[in-house]
């Protein structure tokens, strides 16, 4: 049904009448300053310019580990940690510092995973499972997930 012949399907007659109810609103007014005023600040500041800016084209990545500045001092770690590990899973500073993590999720990390936000902050910060690929016969990936939605 067009607005050309003067009837309007109900949605759009409710959207239209609160469209109406809302031109002379003060209060309506007022949020609507407000959200572009934030906005407009938002998108000045830093961290949002710097978050959805270009990539550089040019950017060069260097391994440390082939440098002769940073290399050795890795190859040193590479070499201490897994003794450093062994050490401390065996000291009584390890099992004093395990056992007051335990309690220390028990009492207040446990709790805390039982409360919405909680789970929206796991929801919104899990990344999405990769599609799975199959390889065709002529060598290329494919992939299995249907993109016909």
């Amino acid at each position: 049904m067009s607005e050309e012949s003067g009837s309007l399907n109900p949605i759009e007659a409710i959207g239209e009448r609160i469209g109406t109810i809302s031109d002379g609103s003060r209060t309506v007014d007022a949020v609507r300053t407000l959200g572009s005023r934030t906005s407009a600040f938002v998108k000045e500041s830093y961290c949002y310019r710097w978050l959805t800016k270009e990539p550089d084209p040019d950017v060069i990545v260097i391994d440390l580990r082939e440098t002769y500045a940073v290399g050795p001092f890795i190859t040193l770690l590479d070499m201490l940690i897994p003794h450093i590990e062994n050490a401390w899973h065996h000291s009584k500073v390890g099992s004093v510092a395990r056992r007051a993590f335990e309690r220390l999720s028990e009492a207040v990390f446990d709790p805390l995973s039982e409360t919405r936000g909680y789970e929206l902050a796991v929801a919104l910060l899990t990344p999405p499972e990769p599609p799975e690929q199959t390889r065709t016969a002529g060598g290329e990936s494919e992939s299995t997930e249907d993109n016909s939605s």
